[in-house]
C-alpha cells in the first residue's frame, strides 16, 4: 500500500492517534482531522483511521461506513520506542493495514495476505534478501526489541546456577487483544503450563511474567497456577531478546516474545494463533486452514519487520528504513549503557541539571545534586558530574572502589569516577548566556577538550581511533549538510547577505580575526603567551602587515553578557573593521583565512575549506590541519579533514532533542536545525533578551529527568 505521494486528509475520533508524533508522514497524508473537520467533497478523504480492534473504534468504523470511506487499521510496530512508557507519543514505527489486522486471527490482513503470495512474495523477498539478514543479525547482536528501555538479564543471576536446560513459558496480560483475537482463552495459558512441565521432565521450567502483571496494574493468567505447581517467575523487566538466547524452547500465546525467540533460533510451542503461526516455523497446537504457504523465519522477519512495517524518524519527521531505525536504537542502548547506575551533579546551577539529567537518562540511572562544592559525593555513585572545572578534581575518599584509576574514553565499558560536562560543538539555536538550553554536550573523563595542559577524552580518540569507510561517508555527509544549511555552534545573527570586506582592497589577503570571551576557560587553559583579544589583534597585524584584517567579536560579547570588547583605539591600530551584524558563515565564506587563538570557529573554517592559524591550542590544532603558533607533542597523528569531523562531530559529543528526549545523530540535530528559522538574538533590545532569559530558564527547569 503505497501512500508517499498522496496528499490527502485522513480522519479519526481517535485523539490518541492525532497525537502520534509524525502521524502525517506515518501514513503519507497532509492532514489527520477529526470527522467534524470534513468539509470538502468526500472524495478528498482518503480514509478513516482506527487503532487495531479498540471497541472505541466503533464510532470511526460507523462514521466510514457511512460516507463510503475505507478504513486503515493502526498499531505499534514490532520496534516501537526506547522509551518507559509503552504509550509514548513518539514511536519508531506503525503498522498500518487496509486489509485488518496483523494478530486477529479471525481475518486475513495484509500481512497475511503477502505471505500467502507466490510471485509478489518472492520477488520480494529475494531482492530484499541480503538486506533482512544484516538487519536480523543487528537486531540480535544488539538485543533490539519492542520496548527498548529494558536492561540485560544478568546470567549469572538467574540461570548459572543449574546447568540444566531452561524452558519459558510466557504468560500475557488478562484481555489483551492478542489474546482475544489470537484464538486463546483462560484455559489454553494453564494447558500451556502443564504442557511444558510435562513435555520437558529434565528441564527448569520458568514463566515470565508481564512487567504490568507484577506492579499490580493488570493481570495475568499464569501466577497462581504457576504458584500451585511450584514453578519459578521472572518478574523483572529483562530485555526479552537477552533472555531468549540464554533459554532451550519457548511456550508461548500470541505474545511477540515467541516471535522474537525464533529470530533466537530457539524452539517455539504455540497454543494461539499469532501471526507467525501456520507457516511451519513453529510447533503448532491449532491450526489455521487460510495460511497454506511454508515460510522459514528469515522471510517471517523480512514481511513483519521490512515489508509490512513504516519507520519514521521522531526528530526530523523523515521516513526511515528499518536499518535506520535499528542504528537509532542502538544510539539508545550505548548511551543507556555508559549512564548505568547512580550520577551524583556537583558543581552545577540549577538551570542545567534538568537538561543534563536528560543526557543521562537510562531505565536503572539515578541523579542526585551535592547542594554546593563543599558538599562530599555519594559514596554509591557510579561518577560525579560536574561543569567544566568547577569541582577541580575527587578526593581519593570520593572515588568508587570499584574504579580503576587508569580511565578509558568516554565509550569505555569502564565507567569513570569524574565526568567533565560542557557544551558541545554543534550547540543548537542561541547562546548559552541567554539560558538556551544546549543540544549538544560533551562528558569527558579524563579531561576537557580546551585544557591543553592535559589529555582529554576527544584528544585520545583522535590519537588512537582509526576511521573506516562509513566513518568517512559520514564524516562527508556531515560536512555537506553543515555548509549547505548554513551552520554553527549558535546559528544567532542576521543570515542576510553584506560585504564583510572593503571592495577598495580586492588584491589584499582577507583576514578574519575572530574574537573570545576573555575570561573563558578555553584561554585560560588553551592559551600560553596570548590571551586576549587586544594581543590577539596585535600579533595578527604584526605577522600580516599588508593584510585586510576585519575583527569579529564573540556573540556572547556583543549581546553584553560576558567580557572581551576591543577598544576602539585598539580596533583602529590593528583592524580594518569590525563585524558585529553578519553571522560568521557569512564571514567565512567571504575571508582567505581565519585567525584565532582557541575560537571553535577556527574548526568551522576548517570545514569550509579555509586557511587557519591558532595562537593557542585549540582541540583541533596539531593535527597536521592548521598553522600553529605552538606545538603539542601529546598529539601524534596527522589527520585528514574528515576524520578530525567524524572523531569531533560524531565520536565525542552527545546530542539529545528535548522534545521526544531522544539521544540523536549529528545528522539529526542538523537537519532539524536547519528547517527551523533563524533566533536573532542580536537584535533584540536589552529588556527583551532578559524576558527571554527569564522563559528560557523556565522552560529548562521544565526538562523531564
Amino acid at each position: 500500500m503505497d501512500t508517499t505521494e498522496i496528499s490527502h486528509t485522513a480522519y479519526t475520533f481517535s485523539s490518541g492517534i492525532r497525537k502520534i508524533r509524525n502521524i502525517e508522514c506515518f501514513l503519507g497524508v497532509s492532514n489527520v482531522a477529526p470527522p467534524g473537520e470534513l468539509v470538502a467533497t468526500e472524495s478528498e478523504a482518503l480514509c478513516a483511521l482506527v487503532w487495531g480492534r479498540k471497541q472505541t473504534a466503533r464510532r470511526t468504523l460507523n462514521w466510514a461506513d457511512h460516507h463510503t470511506i475505507p478504513v486503515w487499521f493502526l498499531e505499534d510496530g514490532f520496534i516501537r520506542s526506547s522509551s518507559s512508557s509503552p504509550h509514548s507519543r513518539t514511536s519508531y514505527s506503525l503498522i498500518v493495514d487496509d486489509a485488518g489486522v496483523y494478530y486477529d486471527a479471525g481475518k486475513p490482513s495484509l500481512l497475511e495476505n503477502f505471505l500467502n503470495s507466490d510471485i509478489e512474495f518472492t520477488k520480494a523477498f529475494e531482492n530484499e534478501a541480503e538486506y533482512s539478514t544484516r538487519c536480523r543479525q543487528i537486531l540480535l547482536q544488539h538485543n533490539i526489541t519492542k520496548y527498548n528501555f529494558c536492561v540485560d538479564i544478568n546470567a549469572e543471576h538467574w540461570f548459572a546456577r543449574i546447568d540444566e536446560p531452561i524452558v519459558l513459558v510466557v504468560d500475557q496480560t488478562r484481555d489483551d487483544a492478542s489474546v482475544r483475537f489470537g484464538a486463546m482463552v483462560e484455559q489454553d495459558f494453564v494447558d500451556m503450563l502443564d504442557a511444558a512441565i510435562d513435555e520437558n521432565p529434565h528441564a527448569r521450567v520458568v514463566v515470565k511474567s508481564h512487567p504490568d502483571v507484577i506492579s499490580g496494574r493488570r493481570q495475568g493468567y499464569l501466577t497462581q497456577r504457576a504458584r500451585q505447581r511450584g514453578i519459578e517467575i521472572m518478574a523483572e523487566p529483562f530485555n526479552p531478546l537477552s533472555v531468549l538466547k540464554l533459554v532451550s524452547k519457548v511456550y508461548c500465546g500470541t505474545s511477540q516474545l515467541g516471535f522474537e525467540a525464533l529470530l533466537c533460533d530457539k524452539p517455539v510451542s504455540l497454543f494461539g494463533l499469532p501471526f507467525y503461526a501456520g507457516w511451519g516455523a513453529t510447533d503448532d497446537r491449532k491450526v489455521i486452514p487460510r495460511r497454506k504457504t511454508k515460510r522459514n523465519v528469515e522471510q517471517l522477519f523480512f514481511a513483519a519487520y521490512d515489508w509490512y512495517t513504516r519507520y519514521c524518524n521522531p526528530v526530523t519527521g523523515e521516513r526511515w528504513s528499518l536499518e535506520q531505525c535499528l542504528r537509532h536504537v542502538i544510539l539508545q542502548r550505548k548511551y543507556f549503557a555508559l549512564n548505568r547506575g547512580h550520577s551524583l551533579l556537583k558543581g552545577i546551577t540549577p538551570w542545567k541539571k534538568k537538561y543534563i539529567r536528560q543526557y543521562l537518562r537510562t531505565p536503572d540511572t539515578t541523579t542526585s545534586a551535592a547542594s554546593d562544592l563543599s558538599t562530599g559525593a555519594d559514596l554509591h555513585s557510579e561518577r560525579t558530574v560536574t561543569w567544566g572545572y568547577k569541582v577541580a578534581a575527587l578526593s581519593q575518599s570520593e572515588q568508587p572502589a570499584s574504579q580503576s584509576q587508569n580511565q578509558s574514553s568516554a565509550s569505555s565499558d569502564c565507567k569513570p569516577a569524574l565526568w567533565r560536562v560542557e557544551d558541545g560543538f554543534l550547540r543548537g539555536r542561541g547562546l548559552g548566556s541567554d539560558f538556551n538550553a544546549p543540544q549538544s554536550l560533551v562528558f569527558d573523563s579524563r579531561g576537557m577538550y580546551f585544557n591543553s595542559k592535559q589529555s582529554c577524552d576527544l584528544e585520545h580518540i583522535l590519537n588512537t581511533r582509526d576511521c573506516d569507510l562509513e566513518d568517512i561517508r559520514r564524516a562527508r555527509h556531515l560536512i555537506s549538510l553543515i555548509i549547505s544549511l548554513r551552520l554553527s555552534k549558535y546559528n544567532v545573527g542576521s543570515k542576510k547577505f553584506s560585504s564583510v570586506f572593503a571592495e577598495s582592497r580586492k588584491t589584499a589577503r582577507k583576514l578574519l580575526v575572530v574574537g573570545q570571551v576573555e575570561n573563558d576557560a578555553s584561554l585560560k587553559y588553551g592559551c600560553r603567551d596570548i590571551r586576549d583579544n587586544s594581543s590577539l589583534l596585535e600579533a595578527v597585524r604584526q605577522d600580516n602587515p599588508d593584510a585586510q584584517i576585519v575583527f569579529k567579536p564573540h556573540p556572547d560579547v556583543v549581546a553584553g553578557n560576558r567580557t572581551g570588547m576591543v577598544s576602539p583605539d585598539v580596533l583602529a591600530r590593528y583592524a580594518d573593521a569590525e563585524c558585529t551584524d553578519v553571522d560568521i558563515i557569512e564571514c567565512l565564506q567571504q575571508c582567505d583565512e581565519l585567525h584565532t587563538m582557541t575560537s571553535l570557529s577556527g574548526f568551522e573554517a576548517l570545514i569550509r575549506g579555509k586557511r587557519v592559524v591558532t595562537y593557542g591550542l585549540p582541540f583541533y590544532a596539531g593535527w597536521g590541519l592548521t598553522s600553529d603558533r605552538h606545538e603539542l607533542k601529546r598529539r601524534v597523528r596527522q589527520r585528514t579533514l574528515e576524520e578530525l569531523v567524524y572523531c569531533v562531530l560524531i565520536e565525542y559529543p552527545r546530542y539529545v532533542d528535548f522534545d521526544t528526549g531522544e539521544f540523536i545523530a549529528p545528522e539529526d540535530l542538523v537537519v532539524s536545525l536547519g528547517g527551523k528559522g533563524s533566533m536573532k538574538n542580536k537584535n533584540m533590545t536589552w529588556a527583551s533578551r532578559q524576558v527571554l532569559k527569564i522563559k528560557n530558564v523556565y522552560k529548562g527547569l521544565a526538562y523531564a529527568p
